[in-house]
């Protein structure tokens, strides 16, 4: 290894000079750094760990590839203000896709829309941001983006249906319109009331495009069937239904006899009635999917009775009318059809339930739960009989892994404040039963819980004892979406995870 010399100290030179008098070997003396060279070679190190430090931690995303735990976190919340999201939320293409309408009360009426009128935002799954909004004079009751059948230039189409008949199909990824329903003659075909939402149908008129159908409702002894183009959404069609039918509902399509069946009710009882689509040629005809990924997740939101989680079942009763005479009970049964959780209370409602498939054998069911504080006085009401109700929103994870053995565990709990005026409410319960979505927004594997809810925000957060007429307008109403990366903390949740 050739000549090793010691590092010296002062304590030592004699000894060393001595070693370099005996031997043959050039031994070279390095003289001791002087007060600027320690200075410089300091710096120097603390420069490089510096630099260490910033490219390990502090380079943005777009300046370097980020890690993969930077790249697959998605948790985030986003707040519309002026707004009411109802009803289902879709995920397509990365955006996520609800319809909504303006503040009946507060000083945020009427800035995003008239009283009568609402629209569609799409926000984006991966980070909140608004990708596009679609403002429509009309209020919208549904959208639906699950109908693999309305495929148009290679894009899932989705359905909006509104007050008055409103129908329309629009391109989910930009918010473009593709079309509104028209009818060829309003003597021959009048224009739809009251339209349920459609099913889809095979194609009728040879256009490439899966057609549809629905309930139109005029008046008694009126009704019909209305059969839509899903190309271009003007009608092919409109059957009346027998005169004595009061009410049509229940519209339902068997694809093996191309029969559309729907219950008629008269005053005395409801019946069955059928109709047969003759203009379907081919029973067996199937869109192809090769050109759209559809999530799973998605078609597992709309099989009918969607309460099964492996060997488990939820069971949810509502009754009565809330918030002064409802009630709820819930009850988790096992393979043997025993309960082994329940739980029951009085002014309260319980949202349809979703079902959960995570990996890791785990399996479960979501809750989300609205409990009504005790009735306030009517000193709550304003001069214009606007009354205020005071929400507790919970959100309840029941979930079992493959030992059979179950957690639950409160996800979220939020305060909402609610304006009614006679029976309407805002945020109204109707709107909000589905308003909760599990979906991979990323494409990570794992599944995020997205959820929304709708409160009107005061000057401040205490409970409001006096209220009048000024104090109401000075209210804002809020939608607030938020995002959390469910799947991926269950292993923190749940212990039994990372053991089976």
């Amino acid at each position: 290894m050739g000549d090793y010399q010691r590092l010296q100290t002062e304590a030592e030179p004699e000894v060393h000079l001595n070693a370099v008098s005996q031997t043959n070997h050039n031994v070279y003396y390095n003289k001791p750094m002087s007060w600027w060279h320690k200075v410089a070679f300091s710096t120097s190190i603390l420069v490089c760990i510096t630099i260490i430090i910033f490219f390990i931690w502090g380079l943005p995303c777009d300046m370097a590839q980020c890690g993969k735990e930077t790249v697959n976190s998605i948790s985030w919340n986003r707040t519309l203000t002026g707004l009411e999201l109802k009803g289902r939320m879709h995920l397509v293409g990365g955006n996520l896709i609800a319809i909504l309408q303006g503040a009946q009360w507060g000083k945020s009426r009427d800035i995003n829309f008239s009283s009568r009128g609402g629209g569609v935002v799409a926000l984006l799954g991966k980070t909140g941001e608004e990708s596009y909004w679609l403002k429509l004079n009309v209020l919208l009751r549904y959208i639906d983006c699950s109908m693999s059948e309305l495929i148009v230039n290679g894009v899932r189409t989705c359905l909006v249906v509104g007050e008055n008949g409103y129908l329309a199909a629009i391109d989910p990824i930009s918010g473009r319109g593709i079309w509104n329903m028209r009818t060829p003659d309003e003597k021959t075909y009048p224009q739809p009331k009251d339209i349920d939402v459609p099913i889809p149908l095979p194609d009728m008129n040879s256009d490439g495009i899966g057609d549809l159908v629905t309930l139109s409702r005029f008046t008694m002894g009126h009704h019909r069937l209305a059969f839509i183009s899903g190309k271009t959404g003007v009608l092919i069609k409109e059957p009346p239904l027998s005169n004595d039918c009061i009410q049509v509902t229940d519209l339902k399509f068997d694809y093996t006899t191309s029969t559309v069946h729907y219950s008629c009710s008269t005053y005395l009882k409801s019946r069955l009635m059928s109709y047969v689509v003759k203009e379907i040629k081919s029973r067996t005809e199937k869109v192809a999917l090769d050109r759209i990924i559809i999530p799973k997740e998605e078609h597992l939101r709309f099989l009918d009775g969607n309460n099964f989680a492996k060997e488990h079942k939820v069971i949810v009763s509502n009754s009565g009318t809330c918030p002064d005479d409802c009630s709820v009970s819930a009850n988790v049964t096992d393979f043997r059809n025993g309960t082994i959780w329940s739980i029951q209370a009085q002014r309260a409602y319980i949202m349809s339930p979703v079902s959960l498939h995570f990996k890791h054998s785990i399996s479960g069911f979501l809750l989300k739960m609205w409990q009504w504080d005790s009735p306030i006085e009517k000193k709550t009401k304003t001069v214009d009989g606007i009354s205020v109700e005071l929400i507790e929103e919970r959100i309840i994870l029941i979930t079992f892994n493959k030992s059979g053995h179950f957690r639950v565990v409160n996800a979220s709990q939020d305060k909402i404040k609610q304006l009614c005026y006679d029976n309407e409410c805002q945020p109204h319960l109707s709107f909000q039963t589905q308003s909760a979505l599990l979906a991979d927004l990323n494409g990570d594997g794992n599944q995020e819980l997205i959820s929304y809810f709708v409160t009107y925000r005061a000057d401040n957060d205490d409970p409001p004892v006096m209220l009048d007429k000024h104090s109401v307008d000075q209210w804002e109403l809020e939608s607030r979406v938020k995002v959390v990366r469910l799947e991926a903390e269950l292993p923190k949740l749940y212990e039994a995870v990372s053991k089976h």
